[in-house]
């Protein structure tokens, strides 16, 4: 038979702590929580310095009155009246070579001196002009040239895909001299448009030699091109008006 239960030991000694386990599996993500109250309102910022106004035409044109006056211009009401101005963007894109770029859609041409259906603007008076571009370049090398009465004054190369093309020129022109844009050949012809992207060419009147102006007879009829008369160099006869002897700007490889 089993004999009676012993008497209960002692408690022994406390052990030492064991290792650190391995880490546990990271857990899965938690719901996301509820929308916190709004928090208190802001202390109202400082007072931001006086921005510049931006001028509008009309207000470069004042100052410009102005100015013409204290230098001793004289009266600026016939001076007004030989306002001109024009900007106009292309509807498509890679136009033709060996012809002006026709720039369809016009946002501005008050006076009426840029044909938007040929892409040319003619002169109204003689003076200083200034022309500038502005064109989107994708997926073709694009080479174009600002044109006066058939001979290029600068040129431009674009070769990166996705960039502009920009250039500025101030003239003196003769009434009846003609402007125009137009690129080298089919294939570098990379102008392009779309909705997010627009090629644009400006120009306008800075300001005319006289105040005077030319009306009736006085006016001179600009000539009317034939298509084989444009070509990227210009025409083969070497003879120039003095005011059409102006250099090309290099600023092109050869192609």
């Amino acid at each position: 038979m089993p004999g009676s239960s012993g008497i209960r030991g002692l408690t022994g000694f406390k052990g030492n702590p064991g290792f650190t386990g391995p880490a546990g599996m990271k857990g899965q993500k938690g719901d996301l929580g509820e929308k916190g109250q709004q928090g208190p309102f802001g202390f109202n910022g400082t007072k931001g310095e006086r921005g510049f106004k931006v001028l509008n035409t009309e207000d470069l044109f004042f100052f410009h009155s102005l100015l013409f006056e204290y230098t001793g211009g004289g009266d600026m009401s016939a001076h007004r009246q030989t306002m001109s101005a024009f900007t106009a963007f292309i509807q498509q894109p890679y136009p033709l070579e060996n012809q002006p770029i026709p720039f369809l859609n016009v946002i501005s041409n008050q006076q009426g001196h840029y044909n938007p259906l040929l892409g040319i603007y003619t002169a109204p008076v003689n003076g200083t002009y200034v022309f500038s571009f502005h064109l989107a370049v994708a997926n073709r090398v694009l080479k174009v040239g600002l044109f006066r009465n058939l001979f290029p004054i600068v040129r431009t190369t674009e070769a990166n895909n996705q960039a502009t093309a920009s250039q500025t020129v101030v003239l003196h022109l003769t009434m009846g001299d003609q402007v125009w844009l137009q690129v080298k050949n089919g294939v570098t012809n990379g102008i392009y448009t779309d909705s997010e992207s627009s090629s644009t060419f400006s120009g306008y009147l800075l300001y005319p030699d006289s105040c005077e102006l030319a009306l009736g007879r006085d006016f001179v009829v600009p000539p009317m091109y034939q298509m084989e008369d444009f070509s990227w160099d210009g025409p083969v006869s070497t003879t120039m008006a003095p005011h059409e002897q102006n250099p090309v700007s290099q600023s092109e490889p050869q192609v």
